[in-house]
């Protein structure tokens, strides 16, 4: 019987956690092909998936640092990816992998495979909207627990409902889960989102807890995204940030790097930009300047930030 690994993307937040942890849930219930299946973490948890976790008395996935060739003779790991599909998003060694299925809700790039797959992609607010979806497709009831940790990564990814990438699906979903579980889906996902230790964030966690590697116009652009419900503590730490940003970009070897430090509240962003940013530039309309550029109504990192750089290049 083979072992499947599911896991999301690098820096995971809560959608890429719970994701691969209910996917995989869900596959062992049916017996998804013969196989077992196992979920992992491209690094660690965000606060509020480890005290979900925890609190429901499940281990949290383990991390998978990379994935190395198949000795010979033996057939390559297969491997699921949710919440992303983008080899520079992904695990080190995906090249070494046979990839049997993905479930995101992202665009697709630079992403082929050597042999057929299952692919469940719909553009809803959240990999776990999806995931809500596919126990329907496969007839089987959600227990509480799942249907606990799915709501809350649609929450956390939807910004409880307010970003523009919230659908009349994740709405109908957020419900439905709401009223298994006795509670309103929008209070439940402050809650979730309070559970962060959002004043305890260094400059480096604020760059680096949620940051993804895009190809655009030839180069490599970070775009990241601090999330809080009050922006005032952040703004008052621009230069740390900005030589956190500058440390991050010269790790990861990119051209350029964008920051967005998203305010809840105020449903707005304020945008940083280090390094070459020409083409966030050309795509968002803003320049760089030393305070950042604050855009309100911008909430969603896919939707108007990375798709508009994207689609202007």
């Amino acid at each position: 019987m083979s072992k499947v690994l599911v896991f999301g993307h690098q820096n995971p937040d809560n959608d890429a956690v719970m994701s691969a942890v209910v996917l995989a849930q869900l596959l062992n219930q049916v017996e998804f092909n013969g196989c077992t299946y196992e979920a992992r973490a491209l690094g660690p948890l965000p606060a509020e998936s480890a005290k979900l976790l925890a609190d429901a008395g499940l281990p949290e996935p383990m991390l998978l640092d990379a994935i190395e060739p198949a000795a010979e003779g033996e057939d390559p790991q297969q491997v699921i990816l949710t919440d992303h599909n983008e080899p520079g998003q992904s695990v080190a060694g995906l090249a070494n992998a046979q990839i049997v299925g993905v479930v995101d809700h992202h665009r697709f790039g630079d992403f082929t495979t050597a042999a057929p797959l299952t692919i469940v992609a719909m553009p809803w607010g959240s990999s776990c909207t999806v995931v809500a979806k596919l126990f329907e497709v496969l007839g089987q009831e959600l227990t509480d627990t799942q249907a606990k940790l799915l709501l809350s990564a649609m929450m956390t990814d939807t910004l409880m409902l307010k970003s523009p990438t919230t659908t009349d699906v994740d709405r109908a979903t957020a419900a439905k889960l709401g009223e298994q579980l006795g509670v309103d889906p929008v209070k439940f996902g402050m809650e979730v989102f309070l559970s962060r230790p959002s004043g305890s964030f260094t400059p480096e966690q604020m760059v680096g807890n949620d940051i993804k590697l895009f190809e655009v116009a030839g180069k490599q652009l970070l775009i990241g995204q601090y999330e809080t419900v009050d922006k005032t503590r952040a703004l008052g730490m621009i230069p740390e940030i900005r030589e956190a940003m500058r440390a991050y970009q010269a790790q990861k070897g990119a051209d350029g790097i964008v920051l967005c430090i998203t305010d809840i509240m105020e449903e707005g962003s304020q945008v940083l930009l280090e390094g070459d940013t020409a083409a966030a530039q050309k795509g968002l309309k803003i320049e760089d300047v030393a305070e950042g550029v604050w855009c309100p109504g911008v909430l969603s990192r896919k939707k108007q930030v990375a798709a508009p750089i994207l689609a202007a290049n």
